[in-house]
């Protein structure tokens, strides 16, 4: 049967069938000659046999023209993502902070103790999250606090940190300022660490 003899029905199943096979993103229907586009993931189905066994047995022509573009396959995930972050009192005068991250599939957890304080425990947090970070680089790379502020600019309440290398690079993130401020702050560190880490993480290089 020539394709221009199928009705517009009958065109959408094929396409339908088309992009029901494995790794198939998007398939594109032209005629006179029949040619059909396979816009495809990397897939270790033969898509082509497959396809001409479709037009086979919808007795469409056997000579058909099939191209078939791949996509380039998903970049690595080069971000530390944010678990949990939290603040406990072990004991009077005492503050915990306990940070999770992950990265690889694997939670990092680390925790760093210091006097109470709201001030004093949105910096514990910073330095726990510091701390995790350096757990997933297997202490290839140091991180040191300079300082963590809460301040509004543009009528937004922002947190923002000042981080330092071991080669002196300075390192600045900010994060929204929301009702858990140890969450807050914990993020405010990713987003300073986050670019050089993706970096050191994929190709052991610092930028």
């Amino acid at each position: 049967m020539p394709l221009s003899a199928l009705d517009v029905d009958a065109r959408e199943h094929l396409r339908a069938q088309l992009e029901a096979l494995e790794g198939v993103r998007r398939a594109v229907i032209d005629q006179d000659p029949l040619r059909i586009y396979l816009i495809c993931e990397r897939a270790e189905a033969p898509t082509e046999m497959l396809v001409r066994g479709i037009l086979a047995r919808g007795g469409l022509a056997a000579d058909a023209e099939v191209y078939l573009a791949h996509l380039p396959p998903p970049e690595a995930r080069r971000r530390v993502r944010f678990v949990a972050a939290r603040v406990t009192t072990p004991r009077t005068g005492r503050a915990l902070a306990q940070v999770e991250l992950e990265w690889g599939g694997r939670t990092y957890r680390d925790e760093v103790e210091g006097e109470t304080g709201a001030a004093v425990e949105v910096r514990l947090t910073a330095q726990a999250t510091l701390r995790a970070l350096e757990a997933i680089l297997n202490r290839r790379m140091q991180f040191g606090l300079v300082g963590i502020k809460s301040f509004r600019a543009f009528d937004t309440d922002l947190v923002v940190v000042l981080l330092r290398t071991e080669n002196v690079h300075a390192l600045i993130g900010a994060s929204l300022a929301t009702a858990d401020p140890h969450r807050s702050a914990a993020l405010a560190v990713l987003n300073a660490t986050n670019r050089v880490l993706g970096n050191y993480l994929a190709h052991g290089e610092v930028e």
